[in-house]
């Protein structure tokens, strides 16, 4: 190869990798813009893809296209009212106890700051301060201020009122902090921007579920007609095996739900529904989520009581979660055609979390999953999806483990019942 042949070749190589750059650029900067028009497209189409299965029997058992369509909608709308629902109760009663949790929350960290002082000499007010001298000026600065403001305003209210002015500026809104204010309209602005999306999102799964198949044959005619047939093989393996991962997924959260909705009720934890429903949810991104589950379980062992017992009955709970998750759910209930390697999924959910928020965050694990499958199964693209998937991580001569062996022994004894 000649030296013009490698500065043509190396040239090739920068010129695509500054175009993959800059798309890249524009492509996230553009659904970054586009959040309010395509997350409740994306949850629509999850959702259609969950439906799917349940549309096709109730046509099955007479019910035209539209109206087992209208029925599927209902369903989702019900089950995403019931969880909205649920969801703001909790958090409703862990707001109503917050004050309490406050309280404990302080008597905890003054019982340890009081012990770690004698078994240690630290004092941490003491010697902060003489690390920080600056930062306790300041503190007894905002105090000196805050006691001033109090008495001038305490010798405001003692001089004599004027008659009540009609004007505007002495009107009751006048009165209220702009801050307040601006707090309320984005509070009010962000529930109907929710309710709006929501609505959105119920109205596109109407339509996508009404014109699957439409949809379907709109894919198909991008192909010529010798290759029609694997097209339609392929496109059905796909959307079969997307499918079985969206519904396998919410499964498993079900199920883990349960579990740790049992256990954590069980061990005594305030809130135990919230904050199952939280580690189910967390559980689909590896070791993180768990260990992010783990801890808001024992911190809320703390805050209910700090008994030991608590401690105990939240370390068997996920003890025995994590046991079923991985050796008989995972496994045998739900399957595993389409598993997504851990630093993928820790890195989709982080980008999702940049690009769209919570919303992204959500998200980002089941349209990574269908993005996997779709390069499985485009020959062009199966080094991408080997890239995203969890194959050859271990080794071929590696044996099952103990806990295995239990989870197929448990496992086959329930199939055979």
């Amino acid at each position: 190869m000649t030296n013009t042949d490698k500065n043509t070749q190396g040239k090739e190589i920068l010129i695509f990798f500054t175009l993959l750059v800059v798309g890249l650029y524009f492509f996230i900067t553009g659904i970054m813009s586009a959040t309010g028009f395509l997350i409740p497209i994306t949850i629509s189409v999850l959702l259609a893809l969950i439906c799917i299965p349940l549309a096709r029997k109730l046509e099955n058992w007479g019910l035209g296209r539209g109206l087992s369509s209208f029925v599927c909608v209902l369903l989702s709308f019900v089950a995403f009212l019931s969880f909205f629902a649920l969801i703001s109760f909790q958090i409703s009663q862990f707001s109503d106890k917050w004050p309490e949790i406050e309280e404990k929350t302080k008597s905890g960290l003054e019982s340890i700051e009081s012990y770690v002082s004698e078994a240690t000499g630290f004092s941490f007010k003491e010697d902060i301060d003489q690390l920080f001298p600056g930062e306790s000026e300041r503190k007894n600065e905002t105090a000196t201020d805050a006691k001033e403001q109090s008495l001038s305003t305490s010798e405001n209210r003692e001089k004599p009122v004027d008659k009540p002015s009609t004007s505007s500026t002495e009107s009751l809104l006048s009165k209220i902090p702009s801050g307040v204010l601006s707090n309320v309209g984005g509070v009010v602005m962000g529930f109907f921007g929710f309710l709006t999306n929501s609505l959105l999102a119920m109205i596109y799964l109407f339509f996508f579920l009404y014109y699957r198949t439409k949809l379907k044959l709109s894919i198909l005619n991008f192909f010529k007609k010798e290759n029609l047939e694997d097209a339609k093989k392929v496109l059905g393996d796909t959307i079969q095996l997307a499918l079985d991962f969206l519904v396998g997924r919410m499964i498993l959260i079900a199920f883990l739900t349960v579990i740790y909705g049992i256990g954590l009720s069980i061990s005594g934890i305030d809130n135990a529904i919230l904050i199952s429903i939280l580690a189910a949810v967390l559980s689909l991104i590896p070791y993180i989520g768990n260990v992010i589950g783990v801890v808001l379980a024992m911190s809320m062992a703390a805050i209910s009581g700090g008994e030991l017992s608590m401690f105990i009955g939240v370390a068997v709970t996920y003890f025995l979660a994590q046991f079923i998750e991985s050796y008989i759910l995972q496994p045998y209930v739900v399957g595993g055609k389409v598993n997504i390697n851990p630093i993928v999924t820790i890195l989709v959910v982080v980008l999702g979390g940049t690009i769209w928020g919570v919303a992204g965050m959500i998200l980002s694990i089941p349209l990574v999953g269908i993005f996997k499958i779709i390069c499985d199964a485009v020959p062009a693209l199966q080094p991408i999806g080997y890239l995203l998937g969890e194959d050859d991580l271990k080794s071929e001569d590696e044996e099952p483990g103990k806990l295995k062996q239990w989870g197929e022994k448990i496992w086959s004894k329930i199939s055979s019942n």
